[in-house]
């Protein structure tokens, strides 16, 4: 699960209480004068309207929660100084609702096709095992999960939700143009979650989060709300502009698991979460999901493939130029665009005569601005297409036309 400040991405890695209270009992008022009513009578008459009161609201309040029984019994007062029988015995009100939990059915839809996924790779301190989540989405044995999660990873292994390890092997990839990879594992004992409409989420609907915190709690539920949607965030640079907001608590390992409707439909993907703000204070509850739409297009485009989706390539390394960063490089002559830090040789920028230290300030006849990164750009484009692209040379512009290439598996 990716941790994120306002400012720059971070390292990869809710309930109502409603509480009833009769009013205070409110005094008799007559449009024409009577005697007073006995002490106990007039006792009498403000229990039965209480009781009713209590009857109706308890009828309410049962059937907007759903689930419980309500049982009211009320008696007229008993006792008095004056010593007057006491008043008629009140009817036993109940009213009984059938009880159900769609977060505990959908949580349970869910857990049957989350797995867990393990990784390893290789450090300058040795070592590393991660792990995150997946989602099984077919009966071939098709698992979508995050790019992070899988990526520069030395051996993946798959925990269905019975504890059948499996090994699976990568089909293929987005990054960085989305932080999506696909996986597969032998078909059979993996569950295929049923897809929902992640394009009908509603802001305050309850959703469901289901994924493997911590490398230690497998199968981990917890619930929330949709916060927000199609909210934008720049990751790795990239701009989505369709996340899903929700305060569901996500954590590490949680990472390309589901977030699920009521129904038990997979509707996102928890991919990253907000801890600090710019102002170094600290943030509770905003988590954002990949919406379904995204990542099941993607995925079959990737399976289509069998491998990376074919996206394009310049050959390049670039840092994309923000406020903040401009700051730091005095040596730019613009604040905006792409730096470029690293030329592939041999490759489409290299060979159009782009230069480390160029600033591409428009690709295809589209300004490279904070918010539209280059990688937004480059997406609606085609390997083999040959494009125009300018640059700031130290102050100076330059026109090139770059033929693209194909990015890298």
């Amino acid at each position: 699960m990716d941790e994120q400040g306002d400012e720059r991405p971070g390292p990869r890695r809710a309930t109502d209480g409603l509480e009833w209270r009769a009013p205070a009992d409110a005094p008799v008022v007559s449009s024409s004068p009577q005697a007073p009513e006995p002490p106990q009578a007039l006792r009498s008459r403000r229990t039965s309207w209480g009781v009713a009161a209590v009857a109706a609201g308890a009828a309410l309040l049962g059937g907007l929660v759903g689930g419980g029984l309500v049982a009211l019994v009320a008696e007229s007062d008993s006792g008095g100084s004056s010593g007057a029988s006491p008043g008629p015995r009140q009817a036993v009100t109940s009213v009984t609702v059938q009880q159900t939990s769609a977060v505990a059915e959908a949580a349970a839809r869910g857990r049957a096709s989350v797995v867990k996924i393990t990784s390893t790779r290789r450090t300058q301190s040795g070592t590393e095992q991660d792990v995150g989540s997946g989602v099984v989405i077919d009966g071939q044995g098709h698992i979508v999960t995050n790019a992070h999660v899988v990526l520069g990873t030395e051996t993946l292994k798959v925990f269905l939700p019975d504890g059948t390890e499996q090994a699976a092997i990568l089909v293929g990839h987005d990054s960085p143009f989305t932080d999506l990879a696909v996986l597969q594992v032998g078909p059979g004992k993996a569950v295929p979650l049923e897809i929902g409409d992640s394009a009908a989420l509603a802001p305050g609907e309850t959703v469901v989060a289901v994924g493997n915190p911590l490398a230690e709690f497998e199968g981990s539920v917890s619930a929330g709300v949709v916060s927000g949607l199609n909210r934008k965030r720049t990751m790795e640079g990239v701009r989505q502009d369709d996340l899903i907001q929700t305060d569901a608590a996500l954590n590490n390992g949680n990472s390309g698991g589901a977030l699920l409707n009521l129904k038990g439909q997979f509707v996102g993907m928890p991919t990253f979460v907000v801890r600090q703000a710019r102002s170094s204070v600290p943030v509770e509850g905003i988590g954002f999901a990949i919406p379904a739409s995204r990542v099941m297009e993607i995925a079959r485009g990737i399976i289509a493939a069998g491998g990376p989706l074919p996206r394009p390539s310049l050959g390049m390394d670039h840092l994309d130029l923000t406020p903040d960063v401009s700051d730091r490089l005095s040596r730019v002559a613009v604040d905006h665009g792409a730096l470029v830090r690293a030329v592939t040789q041999g490759g489409p920028g290299a060979a159009a005569g782009i230069q480390a230290g160029d600033v591409i300030t428009r690709l295809a006849g589209e300004e490279i601005s904070q918010d539209v990164p280059l990688f937004n750009v480059l997406m609606r484009l085609n390997a083999g297409q040959t494009v125009p692209v300018v640059l700031n040379r130290a102050g100076r512009i330059i026109e090139v036309e770059v033929r693209l290439g194909k990015r890298a598996q």
